[in-house]
């Protein structure tokens, strides 16, 4: 039985020794030590999306020291925040992390949700989220989806912290001035309440990197605006307006160049077996790709984590000065760009990001994710 014993601590330190070894071979640029991170996501379970894949990756960077993920605030747009709330529990039970806190945002825009005749005289689009919003209201909770639950996962264990989303974002950017960039890849309206209760909250941050707008490309909710953004277009020009000492954008251009492929995901399953690449057999690839090989699924929020930590995978970028329209009519959420310098007033100077090098990232992802830290 010891020499059994011996032979898988061996082996546990010869995987963590190899896996430590192709890692060296990125450009990592972040540490610990002074990168802390708060991931704001509308996360979903039931489909498990790039928001999944980037939260996986973001643990990982944790535990490899890369980063430190402060914590998790849920967000609205893909799903209700009661939703986004109880996939981020679940994942991070199932990922050992439950030390990772967990903050409820909201999902009421700042504006409200707008009345039925204004979004058909605008030619608006009611996305599914809002209209479970206006079902549901506050009937659910974490812990009470009733019949938004997901049975396949159920309810976690773990409880999300007191304070929130906004509350916990204050006090982690207090805690430590100019070290906090907010990864925020839903609706914006947690930051921007964060903003609202503190005016200088944003100058205190790193920066902030959004997953949002379409930049040159069409939206994806209505023709003219993305979903995230569209979600709260009040809330993203407070955020653009504020302080913040750098803004990064990965707009829904990146969506026409990124794709999870078959191959893609059997290079992370094929990674190694632990509880993050487990998720993924269980989850993504048995829902889109086991039946079907030549499913291809567009990705966003997943290249979020790995630019910020590794600015090498950009392969198409440039400095935009970007607006928002807030105004009601067919372009309301439409996210507008500029030449450098050549914005309105109104307008603010941000990093784009249109592209990555697709097969060294997802090799990235694969070798980060199937490592044992």
């Amino acid at each position: 039985m010891k020499k059994l014993l011996m032979l898988v601590v061996c082996l546990s330190m010869c995987l963590a020794c190899a896996a430590s070894a192709e890692l060296t071979d990125y450009n990592v640029v972040t540490s610990a030590q002074t990168h802390k991170v708060i991931f704001d996501t509308d996360n979903e379970t039931d489909w498990f999306g790039d928001d999944s894949f980037a939260l996986l990756l973001l643990l990982q960077a944790d535990a490899a020291g890369y980063i430190d993920l402060l914590g998790v605030t849920s967000a609205a747009a893909n799903v209700t925040v009661a939703e986004s709330t109880t996939a981020n529990l679940n994942m991070l039970e199932a990922a050992g992390r439950g030390d990772i806190p967990v903050a409820i945002g909201t999902d009421v825009p700042l504006a409200g949700l707008h009345g039925d005749d204004t979004i058909a005289a605008n030619g608006l689009t009611r996305i599914n989220c809002m209209k479970q919003v206006l079902q549901y209201g506050d009937t659910v909770s974490y812990d009470n989806l009733g019949d938004l639950l997901v049975y396949a996962w159920g309810y976690s264990s773990l409880k999300p912290v007191e304070e929130t989303a906004w509350e916990f974002m204050i006090e982690q950017v207090n805690k430590y001035p100019n070290q906090v960039t907010i990864m925020a890849v839903g609706a914006c309206t947690n930051v921007a309440m964060a903003i609202l209760s503190d005016p200088t909250f944003a100058e205190k941050t790193a920066g902030i990197y959004y997953m949002g707008g379409a930049i040159d490309v069409p939206g994806n909710d209505t023709p003219c605006a993305e979903r995230n953004w569209y979600y709260d277009p009040e809330a993203v020009d407070i955020c653009l307006r504020a302080d913040f000492p750098l803004q990064v954008i990965v707009p829904n251009d990146i969506s026409y160049n990124q794709k999870l492929t078959y191959d893609r995901i059997n290079l992370i399953m094929n990674a190694g077996d632990n509880a993050m690449t487990r998720m993924i057999r269980e989850n993504a690839f048995a829902k889109r790709f086991e039946n079907n090989t030549d499913y291809r699924e567009s990705l966003w929020d997943a290249q979020v984590p790995g630019i910020f930590m590794c600015p090498d995978f950009i392969t198409k970028t440039d400095v935009r000065d970007v607006a928002i329209v807030t105004d009601m009519g067919y372009t309301y959420g439409e996210s507008v760009a500029w030449e450098e310098g050549k914005g309105p007033e109104n307008a603010t100077t941000c990093t784009i990001v249109y592209d990555v090098d697709g097969d060294a990232y997802w090799q990235f992802m694969a070798d980060m994710l199937g490592a044992q830290f």
